[in-house]
Order: structure tokens, then sequence, then C-alpha cells
């Protein structure tokens, strides 16, 4: 058989792992399961301490809300600034203050000092912070591991944070327990601090310094400019708007889904399967990025998590709780899969100085998940929760559809990605992997 009609290798399960052999790689890997770890069990504290100070629900959404408001507003210019700015220092400096903010929220606590509108504060802050600590921790990761380690890179990051969906909010109930709730904040500020001494061992990469600097409008202009004029990164950020908006929001839906049930405290078994769900699919991510037909592989795992979300609405009717289990498991495991491979083409996809912009962009779709869940929550009070999650499904699998035909030759034909349209002159970055 001639080289160019040689069939490709089968996928090898030891290629996810490849990224853990650089050093660095393994740095940034513990720091983001530190920080995500921290940013979990703060979720479940939250949520308690909210309702022990107010006794109200809607007091304890608007709490959330103090956290992803924030990140919407200042995603676009905390991209921007991300790509100026070498992107270790910007790390260390954002999750340094999620930590001191960390140790403030335990001490006000620990003195019977604490109110709604400190915890409002304290949120609204960690959001901002979160808005340039996304993207910074994502960038930096493209800029530390070689483009062949690259999709093995992000589906371990991917693991390390849904890891943290099982892991972060049993730690957080078990520190409640037998602490209190002072005891989970101290915890989560010295994971966030145990971050900083982590991500130092990353050595530090270009920053883009060099070029004319210009007003940070301009630079978001620019960056969406760039985004909107690529073909394929439009295609790939209106995919994961598609996920974002209609499949991630069924978590908040879950409480009152497990009680239609009749097994209300089936809520945090279902929060945790969906988690296990989630660390498959970013194992299979790792193997569904050594295809060379990932569009096409996205594709299908989109319809996949379309179908899941339709079993979510059916199965349980027909077998009980057991049916949500396995349709929760298969959400976090396609839903999981799909974004990883998408972000992982977005990186590969983007110029590097523009992957600051790039990420913030993603992170701004998903910074709209909690607004799309008040209209489905009212959808479901109409017509129930069973009804919402098959209309979620075939919106999925109409969108899914609608965006492969759109760039039908690049989703079907394995053609190479189009030309991206530069807004801006870029410049090669040295020490960068792509």
């Amino acid at each position: 058989m001639s080289a160019s009609g040689a069939r490709r290798p089968a996928p090898r399960m030891t290629a996810a792992f490849v990224a853990f052999r650089n050093r660095s790689f393994r740095w940034h890997w513990f720091s983001t399961l530190g920080s995500f770890s921290a940013m979990q069990m703060q979720t479940v504290a939250l949520g308690i301490l909210g309702w022990k100070l107010s006794g109200s629900y809607a007091v304890v959404g608007i709490l959330q809300a103090a956290f992803a408001i924030p990140m919407a507003i200042f995603a676009l210019p905390g991209g921007a600034m991300v790509d100026r700015i070498e992107k270790r220092r910007v790390v260390v400096l954002s999750q340094t203050v999620l930590g001191v903010i960390g140790v403030t929220i335990a001490v006000l606590v620990h003195a019977d000092l604490i109110t709604v509108l400190l915890l409002f504060v304290g949120g609204a802050i960690q959001g901002a912070l979160f808005s340039v600590n996304g993207p910074a921790r994502t960038a930096l990761l493209s800029e530390i591991v070689t483009t062949e380690e690259l999709p093995a890179a992000m589906s371990m990051q991917n693991i390390a944070m849904n890891g943290t969906r099982v892991v972060g909010p049993a730690l957080a109930g078990i520190l409640i327990a037998l602490v209190s709730v002072h005891g989970a904040y101290y915890a989560t500020a010295a994971l966030y601090l145990g971050t900083v001494w982590a991500i130092l061992h990353v050595p530090p990469t270009s920053a883009h310094e060099g070029r004319a600097r210009r007003p940070i409008i301009s630079e978001v202009r620019a960056g969406l400019g760039y985004v909107f004029g690529h073909p394929l990164l439009r295609s790939l950020m209106l995919s994961g708007l598609a996920v974002a908006l209609f499949i991630m929001p069924y978590q908040v839906m879950l409480p009152g889904f497990a009680a239609s049930l009749g097994h209300e405290e089936l809520f945090g078994a279902m929060i945790a399967v969906s988690g296990v769900g989630g660390l498959i699919g970013s194992f299979s991510a790792a193997l569904a990025a050594q295809s060379n037909r990932k569009p096409y592989v996205q594709f299908i795992l989109g319809l996949c998590a379309g179908g899941s979300l339709i079993a979510l609405g059916t199965l349980p009717l027909a077998i009980g709780p057991a049916g949500a289990f396995l349709a929760l498991a298969a959400i976090g495991a396609f839903s999981t899969a799909y974004m990883t491979l998408n972000q992982t083409m977005l990186m590969v996809e983007c110029d590097p100085a523009y992957r600051g912009r790039v990420m913030s962009i993603a992170m701004l779709t998903f910074s709209a998940m909690p607004l799309m869940a008040l209209p489905l929550g009212v959808l479901a009070d109409a017509i129930g929760g069973s009804r919402t999650f098959m209309a979620q499904g075939i919106v999925v699998f109409i969108a899914m559809i609608a965006l492969a035909v759109a760039n039908r030759a690049h989703t079907f034909g394995g053609r190479p990605a189009p030309t991206a349209v530069a807004s801006e002159p870029t410049e090669a970055v040295p020490g960068t992997s792509a």
C-alpha cells in the first residue's frame, strides 16, 4: 500500500496522557485541579451560607448571578488584556486575589460578621477575576505544550475540571459537616493559594507586548472581527454556543426534576453521575482528537448529546430513576467530549496573538448559560421538566444539522480550514508551540 493510502493508526488511550511528559503541563494541570476544586467547593458553601443568611431561594440565585454577570461583562476586555500581558503573570495575580478573598470571607464568617451584601460583592469580584483567569489559563496551556500535545492537554485539563465536579462538592459537604461553613472557605483559600505555588513552576511565556498598543476597545473589536471573519472559528463558536444555551442549563432544572420523579433526595447523586459522565467524555475527547475528521466527530457527538437530552425526558417515565441516571451519564459524556474537541480546534485554528480574545469569546457563551436557565425554567413550569428536556434535545439536533450544512465541506469532507481573515497585523511569537 502506498504511503498516501496507508491506513491511519487506531486511536490509542496512551496518547491521552502524552502531555504529562511535559513538566510545565504537569504543574499547570495541578494548578487547574486546585483552582476548580476551590470553585466547586465555594459554590456549595455559598449556597448553604446564602440560605442560612436569608432563607430565600431568590437570594441564593442572586448570589450565584453575582459571579456570572461580571464574567459576561468583563470577558471580552479581559481577553484583550490577556493577549497583551504575559499569561502566567495574569494567572498568578488573579489566583492570589481569589485566595485573599477566600480568607477574608472565612474570617468574616468565623467572626459572624458576614452579610448577604458582602457575599454579593465578593462574588462579583471573583467573577471579574475569572473573566481574565479563564482565558489566560487556557492560552497559557496552548503556549507550554507542542501542537502534537495540545489535544491531549485539553482533554486532561477537562478531566481535572470534571473530576472536581464530583470531588469538590463532596469535600465541601464533609468540611461543612465537620467544621462549619468557614472551614470550607478556609480550604478554598488554601487551594487557590496552592495553585499559585504550582503555576510558579511553569516558566514565563512570551507576551505580545512588542506590537503597537491600542485602546482595549480596539483590541476587543479586532478580536471579534478576527473570529467572525474566520469561517471555521465562527462555526466553532456557534457550535459551542448551541451546547451552552440548550444543553448545559439542564443542571439548573435537576432539583425540580428529581422532585417530580418522587426522589428529591437523588439530586446530589444526579450531579455526581453527570460529573462521572464528564470524566468519561474527557477521555473520549483525547481519542477523538487523534482523528483526521474531528469536525465530523464533533457533529456526531453533538447529535448524541441532543439525543441524550431527549432520553432524559423519556427514559425516567419508562423505567424510573435508573433511566435518569443513564441519560445524565450520557449527557455528561457526550457534551464534555463535544466541548473539549470544540476548544481544542479553536486553539489549533486561531493565531497565537488572538488566543486570549478567542477564549474570552468562548467564555462569554458560557456566561450566557445562566441567562438561558430562566426562560427554560419558565417553560418547564408550563409544560413540565420532561417535555422541556425533549424540546432542548430537538433544538440541539436542529442546531447541529444547520451548522454542519452551513460548513459542510469542512464537516463532512475533511477539507482544510478556511484561511483566517486578519483584523490586525500579527507577529510570530517566539516560544509558542502552535
